[in-house]
């Protein structure tokens, strides 16, 4: 009688115990939902056309090439640590160039400089130095997420004629989607600029997983230039 209380003792905790761990995952992942949506939005809400030209000034001639293969994942205490330093006004955070939509699959995210934690925990980062909307090919990544609402992770739901929006604050550009595809993490020409075309690139990760080897790629050209309404 006495083993069979002890075993019941024991199953109970080991029962608890998974119970709280399990709670405590999910609790961390709904959190890091929360904060890395609240940081995005946070960064579109606070950009103008006078912040893009900042921003983007700034960083003229500062900025060197990117290897979106060398990028860092995302991990609560990564996302918890930012939050923090947004509250406390040191988030390390330029401020958004851009915006980018594909209203297919939800995506709406602020673009910002390079892919520094800083600009990832928030939104999509520029691949290249230097490079501008609407000419030659405008490259951004961004991270795959467990969760599959944030992010890049969506773009796992893209299609060939989806339309992918780019804004400055001042104009939108219009890209529809024309290729999808996975490619090795080291096949780094996918972001290049290709004579006679103007393409938006984006890249992420193929999935979730750490350590993983490919990246998924959506391809898409201009198709059109709109000032933003005043």
């Amino acid at each position: 009688m006495t083993n069979r209380k002890r075993l019941f003792k024991l199953s109970s905790l080991w029962l608890l115990v998974m119970f709280l761990v399990g709670s405590g995952l999910v609790l961390l992942a709904l959190t890091q939902s929360h904060s890395v949506s609240r940081m995005g939005e946070t960064a579109m809400r606070k950009m103008t056309v006078e912040s893009v030209q900042r921003v983007t000034e700034a960083s003229k001639g500062k900025t060197a090439p990117f290897n979106y293969a060398k990028t860092s994942q995302l991990t609560p205490l990564t996302v918890g640590g930012y939050e923090i330093r947004e509250l406390t006004g040191h988030s390390g955070y330029d401020g958004a160039v851009g915006q980018l939509r594909v209203p297919a699959v939800g995506v709406n995210l602020p673009i910002g400089i390079g892919v520094s934690n800083a600009v990832m925990v928030r939104g999509a980062g520029t691949l290249k130095a230097d490079q501008r909307m609407g000419q030659g090919n405008y490259a951004l990544a961004g991270h795959y997420m467990t969760s599959k609402q944030l992010l890049f992770s969506p773009l796992k739901q893209v299609n060939q004629g989806d339309s992918v929006y780019l804004s400055n604050a001042s104009q939108v550009y219009r890209y529809r989607v024309t290729r999808v595809r996975v490619v090795d993490r080291h096949k780094v020409d996918v972001i290049d600029d290709v004579p006679g075309q103007k393409l938006v690139t984006l890249v992420t990760c193929a999935s979730a997983k750490r350590s993983e080897p490919n990246r998924l790629v959506v391809q898409g050209q201009l198709v059109s230039v709109k000032r933003v309404a005043t």
